[in-house]
């Protein structure tokens, strides 16, 4: 039976590109390979989306996570606005004021039928992060060959790497198209599609930048333990949501944060929109789940007690804020981004040499 009132929530990997039907669709721009790596990319990026990095396993947030409460602030408002500002001041209006004819509660009963119908639509968006999932974290195992999806309600998707083909996806918002890349599971005639997850992240300009964050988890899982510590350099820091909750604080610095120093004049300008999402995104993350992987996922998942590589949020620089906003004194700056552009340096050029049929230079 159809329930009006079921809170459907926002998971990505289940809401996410449902007209995706087969790799011949027209919206399907690039198909990646997982065996063979681009010797032309400009970087190995993670964009900020790694919750954990070690020799077993890459866990990422979901695609959602970088705008976590700008639903449930948007779904408010437009929920008030709708519902207290058409259809019950309209109602208190038409009781105060008396008879009307007939045509007048046609035209009344018109409208208010309309305000329902988007005071619905945005109590659905309004209810669909809280009381569900910090957020819906993406493993990456590269000692099984496994890609793990933490999904609500306590589902799982696992699926072999080899067995799912990333591809690259542009939609239109507004005026706007956004990139991102695309996890698809494949029917058996390896063309249709029968389920799909995003990646966290997308982009609104040069989608060949998204192969920076595809050759970091290619790079991951698919080649030789050499590329691991330069994995690990080329990640600034971590958000701290493993076994914990963000705090209100770093939810304002996570809305806010940039890529380079110069972005912080753009984003000035964007503060006080950040600002109020910060507390809807505060209210979400407290009444809401940190998920939990089920007990033989994580059993699969245990590295190594010594494992030698290892990041995650308890390794991140003291005073974080500076570079999650740009705000680092120059000296600072360029001893942080010097160790990261030549840990990505490093692992381009063995991409470079093993995939572009250049010679080794060390």
């Amino acid at each position: 039976m159809f329930n009006p009132f079921k809170r459907v929530p926002a998971d990505p990997s289940k809401l996410f590109h449902r007209g995706l039907s087969c790799l011949s669709d027209k919206g399907v721009s690039r198909v990646y390979s997982q065996k063979t790596g681009d010797p032309d990319v400009k970087g190995i990026y993670g964009f900020d989306s790694v919750v954990r990095l070690n020799s077993t396993y890459l866990e990422l947030v979901d695609r959602y996570y970088n705008w976590r409460g700008t639903w449930t602030l948007a779904g408010a408002f437009f929920f008030c606005w709708s519902f207290f500002g058409f259809f019950v001041w309209q109602l208190i209006t038409t009781l105060v004021q008396g008879e009307f004819v007939f045509f007048d509660w046609l035209f009344f009963i018109g409208m208010w039928s309309v305000a329902l119908l988007i005071s619905w639509a945005t109590y659905r968006l309004m209810t669909s992060e809280m009381f569900f999932s910090t957020y819906y974290p993406i493993r990456f195992n590269r000692k099984n060959g496994m890609v793990y999806v933490h999904q609500s309600g306590g589902d799982v998707l696992s699926v072999p790497w080899q067995d799912l083909r990333f591809v690259l996806t542009g939609g239109k918002n507004f005026t706007i198209t956004e990139w991102t890349i695309t996890g698809c599971v494949m029917a058996d005639d390896g063309d249709a599609i029968t389920r799909t997850f995003p990646l966290p992240i997308n982009l609104a300009w040069d989608p060949e930048d998204l192969t920076m964050c595809w050759e970091f988890i290619r790079c991951y899982m698919e080649e030789g333990d050499e590329y691991l510590p330069d994995l690990v350099d080329t990640i600034p820091w971590c958000p701290p949501v493993e076994n914990q909750k963000e705090g209100w604080l770093f939810g304002l610095l996570y809305l806010s944060k940039q890529y380079g120093r110069l972005g912080l004049l753009v984003n000035a300008l964007q503060f006080p929109f950040f600002f109020i999402i910060s507390f809807s995104r505060w209210l979400v993350m407290k009444t809401s789940k940190v998920p939990v992987w089920p007990a033989e996922i994580a059993a699969t998942c245990q590295p190594d007690e010594n494992d030698p590589v290892n990041k995650g949020a308890e390794h991140n620089p003291p005073q974080v804020w500076r570079p999650m906003l740009g705000l680092q004194g120059r000296t600072r700056y360029a001893q942080s981004f010097a160790r990261e552009r030549e840990a990505m340096d490093r692992i381009t050029a063995r991409l470079r040499v093993k995939y572009g049929g250049q010679e080794s230079a060390d």
